[in-house]
């Protein structure tokens, strides 16, 4: 290969120059003799020889990529448009001519018969696909064609030090699609105070107190009063999913693989996050964490904890009145961001079930869909909560309130792929392992004297 040759005459290079400098050392007042001036003349030619067939393989380099990028047609031929040209705008040879002309970047143009990718966003959401797919290939699965073409398009292996440990960065395009679907599926990474963690620990400082404005009398002192704060801490785990990946998926399309792995990656992880910042009882299976509705139910008297009338047990038998009780016990501050938090069975069993039987619905209002709106607030529903028709009395069966400032959820590193084509060698599959490092935190959910920024509902005893 052109590039691991001339890394070889670099090397060489490098050695004749060191030569070189060593020839000049000489004892402060002597000359340098003959004999060095010789060898020095002979390491001037040797280096003329090198730079001449360094310039040959880059050559041949360059000539490769062109080929390679007509054979596969996806070269980065000259220069591209983001978009259609509009008008008064050049043709590709009008570059820097005039007015009216467009900045264009180094494109590559996707393979004829890739299908679209159903997963990226954006304007150049194939173009992403296609290229973290030709990442994945390349450095997470190790095919030599798919480490070429990065090399060509100068898509490179992430570095870290998760690499020492056989792994490998995703590329930028597959970590923020990742994280953006974790997002779009799970709620507690969306919907919590997102924080970037430069450390595994880091402690964040939470406002308790402030001031307090008093009446001041003639020639009278003024009470003074201080904000004050304490400290969360946050504590990064490393979180992993393990996954059997067909060696026909990796071998096809590249978009079709960046895809699979960036929907089948941020369900499992997006499910984690939010079992363990809704319902995790602090055990090894939740790592540590202590989920909101579970912090909330072990707090014994909680002012921001409402139970619904007797005899309301279960998501059916619901009424307005309490899930109205429940919004005047959130305090003012925490209203302008609040949304309520259920269930998928709690919404359509106890608030879509009220919506449709109050009076005054018509047949249109019956067929369409119900929306994600109740009481005038966004309903965000939470597949880890509470979803069960029976067996619910005394326990939590909604939320209400701003988990902004609820809770926090840390972000300390993207994610990273190992992979192990062993393992399951005999089903034609590759293991892959991908992890990443993230904290959750619920540190504001009241006291027996005070409401938090976010309250439950919480279903009668009996």
């Amino acid at each position: 290969m052109a590039t691991s040759q001339i890394q070889v005459l670099m090397d060489e290079l490098m050695k004749v120059l060191a030569e070189m400098g060593a020839l000049e050392e000489t004892p402060e007042g002597e000359a340098m003799t003959d004999e060095n001036y010789a060898s020095m003349d002979a390491l001037a030619q040797r280096a003329e020889k090198l730079k001449s067939r360094i310039a040959f393989h880059e050559r041949m380099a360059e000539k490769q990529k062109e080929l390679r990028g007509i054979l596969n047609k996806g070269a980065p031929i000259g220069k591209g448009r983001t978009g259609d040209p509009k008008e008064g705008e050049g043709d590709e040879g009008d570059e820097g001519k005039g007015e009216g002309t467009v900045e264009r970047r180094k494109v590559f143009a996707i393979p004829r018969g890739e299908q679209r990718s159903k997963v990226f966003t954006g304007p150049d959401a194939d173009m992403n696909a296609f290229r973290a797919g030709m990442h994945l290939r390349a450095y997470v699965f190790g095919k030599a064609d798919a480490r070429q073409w990065c090399q060509d398009h100068e898509v490179r292996a992430q570095s870290g030090s998760v690499n020492a440990l056989g792994g490998v960065l995703t590329a930028p395009e597959f970590g923020t699609e990742v994280i953006r679907l974790v997002e779009q599926y799970g709620v507690f990474p969306s919907e919590a105070k997102r924080r970037k963690m430069t450390s595994d620990q880091q402690f964040v400082p939470r406002r308790v107190g402030g001031l307090t404005a008093v009446p001041i009398g003639e020639n009278d002192t003024p009470t003074e009063s201080t904000v004050t704060y304490n400290q969360v801490e946050l504590v990064a785990k490393l979180w992993g999913i393990g996954n059997r990946t067909p060696n026909s998926l990796i071998e096809d399309s590249p978009i079709s693989l960046a895809d699979e792995l960036a929907t089948e990656t941020a369900l499992a992880f997006a499910q984690a996050f939010d079992d363990g910042g809704f319902i995790g009882t602090g055990a090894p299976a939740y790592h540590g964490s202590v989920g909101i509705v579970t912090a909330l139910q072990n707090l014994t008297s909680a002012k921001g904890v409402v139970t619904a009338a007797s005899t309301h047990t279960t998501f059916d038998t619901l009424t307005l009145a309490d899930f109205t009780n429940a919004m005047a016990r959130l305090p003012v501050y925490a209203r302008r961001n609040a949304k309520w938090y259920i269930s998928p069975y709690g919404w359509a069993a106890g608030m879509a079930r009220l919506m449709i039987t109050t009076n005054g619905n018509r047949k249109d209002d019956i067929a369409g869909p119900a929306p994600d709106v109740f009481m005038g607030y966004p309903v965000r529903q939470v597949v880890s909560m509470l979803g069960d028709a029976t067996g619910t009395a005394g326990k939590i069966l909604a939320l209400f309130g701003d988990l902004s400032l609820s809770s926090s959820f840390g972000d300390r590193r993207q994610i990273a792929i190992r992979t192990s084509a062993d393992r399951y060698m005999e089903y034609d599959q590759t293991f892959t392992f991908a992890t990443t490092r993230a904290a959750m935190v619920n540190h504001d959910i009241g006291t027996t004297a005070v409401a938090g920024p976010m309250v439950a509902l919480k279903a009668a005893a009996s």
